[in-house]
């Protein structure tokens, strides 16, 4: 939003509508981008984190500080107004008492997955990579994509995956007799994902996630004040004293000493107190400067604080969680088309047209958003140009 050359950002009405206008223009242009394969949508909503009350000592996200040039009152109401809005769409919005967002996340990612529907979790919190996940006996996924950076993170073997038509695996007979059927759709699938993202030139990065959340709980996370499971201070040459902890290259390091020494790492491993010695005492090997009892007293909290798993989420958040999961599970998106303009989502509303702010005040209002109508795609196998494989990565440099 641009800078008021006075006052605070968003400190008015008017500020206020062209925040709500480009929400919805943002929201709009991904939801055209992503139409051929997503046909419904969940917001999810933070609220107070359990994780605050649980573990207070660990002054959970207290180093975050809000602007003081920034109208707040008015940022939070934008965007419950917003989460109305999308509501009278059919979209699904859940705030969860005690939980934050990305709870709600995991527990629709787990919900989905379990009853055989894919999702893409549409986030620029990295920590949700954790989450990427393939449910083999379902054939459904979970991807983590950030649209700033046009990244796709999925799991191993995705690419291969969707490069590989379910169709193909039929006879003709099944083929004829399966018509419209579960392959024919899971095709469509396939190939729309593929085409959006050649066409949005997105990158794709298949990733391990049991080596992407050791690494991370290794690491810590600065930005919701967690620290690494090592720190140290060293005094400079001018007497004053340097904060150390564990970088990503030394979480590299630990977790290719760790495989040397048991072979393996599986996530269920850092619910064992066996495993979590052992991880500790291969940390004090490759970092030191601390004891294994202290490193393995950090683990302990940072899974605590960081990993989204049933054995760390509190029992009554969860059923919380689910409950409003299974009473949200039948209401989806009326028409999906009401979503991939400003104008279709703000129709009736008194933000849609800016008409509470004097001409040439508002940047959004009057702007040419082109509506991006996608041309009906034909089922069936892919071109050869559709089916060209996107640059690939393996997991490096996450964090």
């Amino acid at each position: 939003m641009p800078r008021p050359k006075s006052g605070k950002l968003l400190g008015d009405e008017k500020a206020k509508g062209q925040f709500i206008r480009k929400l919805a223009i943002d929201f709009a242009s991904e939801m055209r981008k992503m139409q051929g394969f997503v046909d419904d949508v969940v917001v999810a909503v933070d609220s107070k984190s359990w994780r605050k009350d649980l573990y207070p000592a660990a002054d959970y996200k207290g180093t975050r500080k809000q602007d003081s040039n920034v109208n707040w009152d008015n940022v939070y109401s934008a965007y419950e107004e917003f989460q109305l809005i999308l509501k009278s769409k059919g979209v699904t919005v859940q705030q969860t008492q005690g939980a934050e967002a990305d709870d709600v996340i995991f527990g629709w990612s787990v919900a989905l997955n379990d009853r055989g529907k894919s999702c893409i979790i549409w986030t620029g919190d990295r920590d949700l990579i954790q989450l990427v996940n393939h449910s083999k006996p379902n054939d459904a996924h979970t991807i983590w994509y950030y649209n700033s950076n046009k990244s796709l993170y999925a799991y191993q073997g995705f690419m291969a995956d969707m490069e590989l038509l379910a169709s193909q695996k039929l006879s003709n007979d099944e083929i004829l007799f399966n018509m419209g059927g579960e392959h024919v759709i899971r095709d469509e699938y396939q190939h729309n994902i593929l085409d959006w993202i050649k066409k949005n030139a997105i990158e794709v990065t298949e990733v391990d996630c049991d080596e992407f959340l050791f690494k991370k709980i290794l690491v810590g996370d600065t930005s919701d004040n967690i620290q690494s499971v090592v720190t140290w201070q060293k005094e400079m040459k001018n007497g004053k004293l340097r904060n150390y902890s564990v970088t990503a290259k030394m979480a590299d390091k630990v977790w290719e000493q760790f495989i040397k020494d048991f072979e393996d790492f599986k996530i269920d491993y850092i619910f064992s107190d066996i495993q979590k010695t052992r991880l500790s005492e291969v940390v004090y090997r490759v970092v030191g400067k601390s004891s294994p009892s202290i490193i393995k007293s950090s683990i302990n909290s940072n899974i605590s604080l960081m990993v989204l798993h049933n054995r760390v989420i509190p029992e009554s958040i969860q059923r919380a969680i689910y409950k409003e999961i299974d009473m949200n599970w039948e209401g989806a998106v009326d028409n999906i088309n009401e979503l991939f303009s400003k104008d279709k989502i703000l129709a009736g509303n008194k933000w849609l047209n800016g008409s509470d702010a004097p001409a040439g005040a508002d940047p959004f209002s009057g702007m040419d958003i082109p509506e991006e109508k996608e041309p009906i795609k034909k089922v069936g196998k892919p071109s050869d140009e559709t089916n060209s494989k996107p640059k690939t990565k393996n997991i490096n440099n996450l964090f």
